[in-house]
């Protein structure tokens, strides 16, 4: 997979280089042409504007192809380089960032779904002592009556 993405990296600029050469090259034959063809209308003394104004068109193509040309071949300048590494420092400092993001996102919901649990089971606990102080109230209150019951106030307090 990484052998075929470079190759087809390297076959784009190849090709991106074969016709900057190749447009160079035309440019300059007709540049070359064009200066010829000059010089003989120099000889001949029939030399016009237009002449001119197309060697500068010519010319100026010329140049277009050249620097189209020449940037395949253009080293790398320091400020550009430092450029580059200072986007390579960032972008390697935003993926650290990211993962320490998802990190801590996921240790969060973790927490979450622990007092969550936690919570549940509380919730649970009540309600089991909740019946529990509803059964020993019934049992109080039943205890009480049959006390009161049984025993005789009027009796109970003669003495």
């Amino acid at each position: 997979m990484q052998n075929t993405r470079a190759l087809r990296h390297f076959m784009k600029h190849l090709f991106l280089a074969n016709r900057a050469y190749s447009a160079r090259k035309k440019a300059k034959i007709e540049v070359e042409d064009h200066l010829g063809r000059m010089r003989k209308s120099i000889i001949r003394m029939s030399l016009s504007y237009s002449d001119l104004d197309r060697l500068k068109e010519k010319m100026q193509k010329f140049m277009a192809t050249e620097a189209m040309y020449a940037k395949f071949f253009k080293t790398e300048d320091p400020e550009a380089r430092e450029l580059k590494s200072h986007v390579d420092l960032l972008e390697h400092e935003l993926s650290s960032e990211k993962e320490e993001k998802s990190r801590l996102l996921s240790e969060n919901e973790e927490k979450v779904r622990q007092l969550s649990q936690s919570l549940e089971n509380i919730k649970s606990q009540m309600k089991v002592l909740h019946l529990d102080k509803a059964k020993r109230q019934q049992r109080l209150n039943a205890l009480e009556r049959k006390i009161n019951g049984k025993i005789d106030m009027q009796n109970f307090y003669s003495y």
